[in-house]
Parts: C-alpha cells; sequence; structure tokens
C-alpha cells in the first residue's frame, strides 16, 4: 500500500498501462502477486495468453527491482532469458 492506496502495477517503473492491462488480463492482477510470481513466470502467464506480445522480461525484472530496464545487467539479463526458455521447455511450448 502506498499512503492508504493501492498501488497499481502501471506505478512501477518501465509498466505502462497498456503492459499494465495485459499483466491483469494473464492473471498477474496486482503488484503483490506480480512480486510473488517473479519476471519469469510473469512473463510466462503473458506469453500463454498473448503470444506474439514482445514483453522484455528484463523490464519485468527491473520493475520488481525499482530500475529501469537498461541498468539490468547483461549476466542478469541472459539468466532471465535462460530461465524463461527452460520453463517454455518444461511446459513443452
Amino acid at each position: 500500500m502506498n499512503g492508504g492506496r493501492v498501488m497499481r502495477l502501471s506505478n512501477l517503473v518501465n509498466i505502462g498501462p497498456r503492459l499494465e492491462e495485459i499483466l491483469i488480463d494473464s492473471g498477474v492482477t496486482s503488484v503483490e502477486v506480480f512480486r510473488e510470481m517473479g519476471a519469469v513466470e510473469a512473463a510466462y502467464c503473458v506469453f500463454e495468453k498473448y503470444p506474439d506480445t514482445a514483453l522484455r522480461l528484463s523490464a519485468l525484472e527491473g520493475a520488481l527491482r525499482g530500475t529501469r530496464w537498461h541498468n539490468i545487467s547483461k549476466e542478469d539479463k541472459d539468466a532471465l532469458e535462460d530461465a524463461f526458455r527452460e520453463k517454455c521447455d518444461k511446459a513443452n511450448v
């Protein structure tokens, strides 16, 4: 909560109104749910519902960290991509 108000996903860095809509429609319904899921799981939920949406894992990770996506190290970006691919492989996507 933020001063008694519920924080919206679009209040997080890197998440605008359209991405917020997509996240909510994909089951990532609140900041709390997003934090519990993590960037990889949230991206997978979006991918399942919107497979043609170009989504940067680093933008979601940055939202969780409170930093712009371009401040995420290459190593961390690579690790996120690897984790996402592994999740897709396990789901046979």
